[in-house]
């Protein structure tokens, strides 16, 4: 095969891949655990794990929770979000910060959370949805 053909054919290959999860199935419906790692102000470095529930999808809109672990004692935060329609840009916020998704595939989603105020933090984590 040339390689103008290969590279056609590894093109069309490579959008196909890309629009799989920008059709309108897209779910975030379950359970995604992962590692995460947060820098804080006034905390400094933590690392720990993330679970974030999602129990409500409607159609490009959702609801849930992230629970996180620290070592005073496990936070849950409610959170609720959207997505456009070919999913490639997911937010939600909850009480006190916001966050951004990617879903990387049907059953990966990277998040980062941010939150403003007297003390500021950052924290992202990879999720993999549990079966």
């Amino acid at each position: 095969m040339s390689a103008m053909k290969l590279f056609a054919l590894a093109s069309v290959v490579a959008l196909s891949a890309g629009s799989a999860h920008a059709a309108d199935g897209i779910s975030l419906l379950g359970t995604w655990v992962g590692a995460r790692e947060r820098l804080s102000r006034d905390d400094g470095y933590r690392n720990g794990t993330a679970t974030l529930v999602v129990t409500e999808q409607k159609g490009r809109t959702f609801a849930g929770h992230l629970d996180r672990a620290n070592p005073s004692g496990d936070v849950k935060e409610n959170l609720w979000g959207s997505f456009t329609p070919n999913g490639r840009i997911i937010v939600a916020a909850d009480d006190e910060g916001f966050y951004s998704f990617d879903l990387i595939d049907t059953n990966t989603l990277d998040y980062c959370y941010a939150e403003a105020g007297p003390s500021p933090r950052a924290v992202c984590a990879r999720l993999i949805r549990q079966k």
